[in-house]
């Protein structure tokens, strides 16, 4: 659903965050967790939707939703500092020329 959006254009604006709506009704429905694009991450997470849509190849797009899902999947927790400081840990507030997206594990 959050390809086809993107990729068909139906709005005048908006088609992004529309796309990333339906994607997030989709995994709720389906009792997965959401998906968060973190800044450091969003040229890989571009350039996947980039080649699905010029080569006709959804491997590499298929690959960034699951890194990304299982990155989503460690964002819990009432502790607001806490889950900044794993954010942090994670790179996730760095711009992708400066660092990569780190996956930890946490256990709470």
């Amino acid at each position: 659903m959050m390809f086809m959006i993107s990729e068909v254009h139906p709005f005048n604006d908006g088609d992004g965050r529309i796309s990333r709506i339906m994607m997030t009704a989709e995994l709720v429905k389906a009792e997965q967790t959401h998906i968060i694009v973190p800044t450091v991450f969003r040229e890989d997470y571009i350039l996947a939707l980039r080649k699905l849509t010029r080569q006709k190849d959804p491997s590499t797009y298929i690959n960034v939703m699951v890194k990304l899902q299982k990155f989503s999947d460690n964002l819990y927790g009432s502790n607001f500092i806490e889950l900044k400081e794993y954010l942090r840990a994670c790179n996730a507030y760095e711009e992708p020329t400066q660092a990569k997206l780190e996956i930890i594990d946490r256990v709470i």
